[in-house]
């Protein structure tokens, strides 16, 4: 019989959520005064100053130079790609709508996964993915282009596919190398790939910038950022998968009641629906895992 996963993973588990959740307010806050660009020129290059320095500290290791090449692959998916399209359609959409459709992230790795071939498609892994996809689609509302925010939607599941495949090729080289490397050099290669998208406006909209904005976006560095990456490593090492991705089902619930509190957003039913839907589409995921 295996062991119970201890207090601190659940703690760890919770503490995840709950600052993944705030990303999307903490975000829409920040960007009344810095441009989408700039904020993540700002974001990316100290979350990849910090993560260096503490691997550089405790867990520093040699990596094989063609090593790199995978590295970048995973930079461009997990950062560039990844946080050019999540704080694009961030600025376009709603904070409930981005964490909403984020949730499905679980579910598109799986859909990756089984497109290249890393995992067996059965019946529960395909159903969960039509029905999350399904929920995804009800939030985006195919059938109302005319609407402003549906460009936003597209990107933030344009965000959540390429997570989902970073998180995918990245399983190459973790078996290979520490977590805290990959996650390491990662960052830091992604902040080569899109400081240049947002360091102009960063540096003219610096000098005008509030505390208060700063503040904001340093929380989003050290929390959302830093904080998710370490304890997830941490998590993910004394517990089950299936373990993590019940913890998921809180950022949507959790999400939309920080952006009811800081920014007055009211979902509009089909954001409901399709929460359900992206639910049950993990919670059949997950069980298939766990068969």
């Amino acid at each position: 019989m295996k062991e119970k996963p201890p207090a601190s993973v659940h703690l760890a588990l919770l503490a995840v959520q709950l600052m993944f959740a705030s990303l999307g307010v903490a975000a829409k806050e920040a960007l009344r005064e810095l441009g989408p660009f700039a904020l993540i020129a700002f974001r990316t290059p100290v979350a990849a100053l910090i993560f260096l320095v503490a691997w550089l500290i405790g867990w520093r290791e040699p990596i094989a130079a063609r090593d790199f090449l995978a590295l970048s692959v995973y930079a461009l998916f997990g950062i560039v790609i990844n946080q050019l399209l999540f704080i694009s359609g961030l600025q376009r959409t709603t904070a409930t709508n981005a964490v909403v459709i984020g949730a499905t992230i679980p579910v598109f790795t799986v859909g990756v996964a089984v497109l290249l071939r890393k995992e067996t498609a059965t019946s529960a892994k395909l159903m969960g993915l039509a029905v999350a996809f399904a929920g995804a689609l009800v939030i985006v509302g195919v059938d109302r282009f005319q609407s402003g925010r549906t460009l936003g939607n597209l990107l933030i599941v344009g965000n959540s596919l390429s997570f989902a495949i970073y998180l995918v090729v990245s399983r190459k080289l973790l078996e290979r190398y520490r977590t805290m490397t990959v996650i390491t050099w990662t960052f830091v290669l992604g902040a080569l790939g899109v400081f240049p998208f947002g360091a102009h406006d960063l540096i003219q909209a610096a000098p005008t910038v509030s505390t208060g904005t700063w503040t904001r976006a340093l929380y989003i560095v050290l929390f959302p950022t830093v904080g998710t990456y370490f304890l997830n490593a941490f998590a993910l090492k004394r517990a089950p998968a299936s373990l993590v991705a019940v913890y998921i089902y809180l950022q949507p619930v959790v999400g939309a009641l920080l952006a009811a509190w800081r920014l007055g957003e009211r979902p509009a039913a089909a954001t409901y629906l399709g929460g359900i839907l992206i639910g049950a589409g993990i919670w059949l995921v997950s069980r298939s895992r766990q068969l």
